[in-house]
């Protein structure tokens, strides 16, 4: 008898691993639409694509600008307090 095959639910895969997919294209995307003209129907192809790539990370993480660099600079000031 041979054992019965099991299909995959709706969220059994590896997240982590499509997230690091996602950035790939999403990278690959940015770098690829330097090079096109900025109002051309490719570059609005793209702009779509990359839209599209962002909300999916927004659904799997709940973090809408999860591809998105993360500003830097100094941390902000602390007050002393004069007593």
């Amino acid at each position: 008898m041979a054992a019965e095959r099991r299909s995959k639910g709706p969220r059994e895969f590896d997240r982590d691993l499509l997230l690091g997919a996602l950035a790939q294209a999403r990278k690959a995307l940015i770098e690829a639409q330097r090079a096109m003209r900025p109002k051309s129907g490719l570059s609005r192809s793209a702009d779509a694509v990359i839209s599209e790539i962002d909300e999916f990370a927004f659904v799997l993480t709940g973090d809408r600008s999860h591809f998105h660099a993360s500003a830097h600079g100094s941390p902000p000031r602390s007050e002393k307090k004069t007593a």
